[in-house]
């Protein structure tokens, strides 16, 4: 019997922190097309703002805001498409639509997410090649994930890790692990401005608490892959085949 898929039906989660207008129009044009949220984390509003959001925290950070983002699937959503409210979009329905297409001709896509401009890590930003890439993990500013990898991840123990570093690298884990893909896409670019704000000191610190919950096959993974030298198509083969023995 041929298996039936399961519809695509994607949650849109536009996470802020001080970005207010930004977001407020992120979610205006996402909305017209897709069920959309925007969820805030202890920002400054002005004027009638906070009207705009659907739910209002204090600083829990990019992973309070992860958790409340999946606090937020209901029973049809199959995925969870995750924007900071800083990056700059140029066509929605463009990018809706790759998105579609990828997860519907793709099965073996588990993580997508749409190259760069301007990131820190080499393989994000777009290539040229105007395909899709296999990678060891997306960054963690646009990136769409399936439900069965939220399930894995979320919640995530505020405790633990709170700022939010290690869990783009744990999604890829997921996908390599499953012997899925982790993909970045040439073909639509979006741009998200360099800067966080917070520790990296302290991030480094939260992430390495948070992996040592999780197993030893996942700390290897991320060992390997914080590697800038393995950040590239070589370094996929190198642990996939090598490291890992998928």
């Amino acid at each position: 019997m041929e298996e039936v898929k399961k519809p695509l039906e994607i949650l849109v989660a536009i996470i802020n922190h001080n970005h207010n207008k930004e977001g407020i129009a992120l979610k205006s044009r996402f909305s017209q097309h897709i069920d959309t949220v925007l969820i805030d984390s202890g920002s400054t509003f002005s004027g009638e703002e906070e009207k705009d959001f659907d739910f209002t925290l204090p600083n829990v950070y990019y992973n309070g805001l992860l958790n409340k983002a999946y606090e937020c699937f209901i029973e049809k959503h199959s995925h969870l498409f995750l924007i900071t409210s800083d990056v700059e979009i140029e066509d929605i329905s463009k990018v809706l639509d790759r998105i579609k297409w990828v997860y519907e001709n793709n099965g073996s896509v588990s993580v997508y997410a749409p190259s760069a401009k301007h990131s820190t890590h080499k393989h994000q930003n777009n290539l040229g090649s105007n395909h899709l890439r296999k990678v060891t993990f997306t960054e963690g500013f646009c990136f769409v994930m399936p439900r069965e990898f939220l399930d894995e991840i979320c919640p995530i123990d505020l405790e633990i890790n709170r700022i939010g570093h290690g869990i783009d690298m744990y999604m890829g884990f997921l996908a390599m692990s499953k012997k899925k893909l982790a993909v970045v896409d040439d073909l639509i670019t979006v741009d998200h401005p360099h800067g966080s704000g917070y520790s990296g000191k302290q991030a480094r610190i939260e992430r390495d608490r948070w992996y040592a919950t999780k197993s030893k096959e996942a700390q290897k993974y991320h060992y390997w892959i914080s590697k800038d030298i393995l950040k590239n198509r070589l370094g996929y083969w190198f642990i996939k085949n090598i490291i890992m023995g998928y």
